[in-house]
């Protein structure tokens, strides 16, 4: 019987694996460009201590805009993606 669970779990445990390192993995670049952002990235081209630099960035302004931001920053281990959620529900409400 356990001769029988484990070689059923190891048969399970090649067809998952196998399954995981079929999937077609996309390369993404230093700047990300080939990554579909939930909102349309716009960059500023900047100077700074002698480095010629570009910032990318999200600008979503609300439904009903009452002429105040808001300022989501990102970095480490996520990416501007990571607050669309976040972005979805302020673009829904007003702010005082």
């Amino acid at each position: 019987m356990k001769r029988y669970l484990i070689t059923s779990l190891l048969i399970i445990l090649t067809i998952q694996v196998s399954n995981a390192q079929q999937e077609k993995l996309e390369w993404l670049d230093i700047e990300l460009s080939n990554y579909e952002y939930p909102f349309p990235v716009k960059t500023l081209n900047l100077k700074i201590q002698q480095q010629d630099l570009k910032m990318a960035y999200m600008d979503v302004k609300p439904k009903n805009y009452n002429g105040k931001n808001i300022v989501l920053f990102h970095g480490k281990n996520f990416n501007g993606a990571y607050w669309k959620t976040t972005i979805e529900a302020l673009t829904w409400k007003v702010f005082v």
